[in-house]
């Protein structure tokens, strides 16, 4: 599963958790949720992740009992130094009981050095909205129906929210993404550039307030105007996300 897969081809590659985040330009908590199978990165990450490690898309999501051996860095890396070498040399005149010593040294050597201690991303248990804002899908927030509880990385964001939920669209990129979550507090406002959660007619949307309207960050989308009649109410802040 892809799960195990990514686990493996960041272990392979001697990157801890934080240290793949940083590279595909995302939070630790992310990494742990996708290599727990909590979720799955979309589209583009997938790509993105299949460029980073030279490793097909298809390969990576499709069920399998083992695959290749990749590495993100250049095979130069791997060229042997003239000390190494110089090892190589002496080893090869060894003879068998020597040999048997030296790779019980050099295994154990390896095994301290390059085990990975890494802390199990601790999780929190919150509250998810089963619909998408962001569409113009409407959602009640008083409907125990629509909520369901989902386990999140423990973050000091994560403990100030009142609830998740996911987003659809891309009228807010490039900080929140399309099948993002994003953690939200619940006030009845936020403050002129503040992006919160907003029911307008019924219909989700996540949007930056610009005092006279909501604004999209994607250029490539307009503005929300309100006009006479319109039903608008603010259901909270965004603070973070997963």
């Amino acid at each position: 599963m892809f799960a195990d897969k990514l686990k493996k081809l960041r272990k392979q590659n001697k990157l801890t958790q934080e240290q793949f985040a940083d590279k595909m330009n995302i939070s630790k908590g992310a990494v742990g949720m996708w290599e727990t199978g909590k979720r799955t990165p979309d589209k583009d990450m997938l790509i993105k992740i299949s460029e980073f490690f030279h490793v097909p898309v298809d390969e990576l999501i499709k069920p399998s009992s083992g695959y290749y051996y990749y590495y993100y860095y250049d095979d130069s890396e791997l060229r042997p130094t003239e000390e190494e070498l110089s090892y190589i040399k002496k080893y090869r005149a060894l003879d068998e009981h020597g040999k048997k010593v030296i790779d019980y040294m050099l295994d154990a050597e390896y095994a301290r050095c390059s085990a990975e201690v890494e802390e199990e991303c601790p999780t929190i248990t919150i509250r998810h909205s089963t619909y998408k804002v962001s569409a113009g899908r409407g959602f009640d927030l008083e409907d125990r129906d629509s909520w369901e509880e989902i386990d999140i990385p423990d973050t000091p964001e994560a403990r100030k929210a009142d609830f998740a939920i996911t987003i659809i669209g891309n009228s807010m990129e490039p900080i929140y993404s399309d099948g993002q979550i994003v953690l939200v507090h619940e006030q009845p406002a936020v403050d002129i550039g503040e992006t919160g959660i907003y029911i307008i007619n019924g219909g989700g949307f996540i949007k930056r307030n610009g005092g006279d309207r909501l604004i999209s960050i994607n250029p490539d989308y307009d503005d929300i105007y309100f006009s006479e009649g319109d039903t608008v109410y603010c259901a909270g802040k965004v603070i973070g996300t997963v």
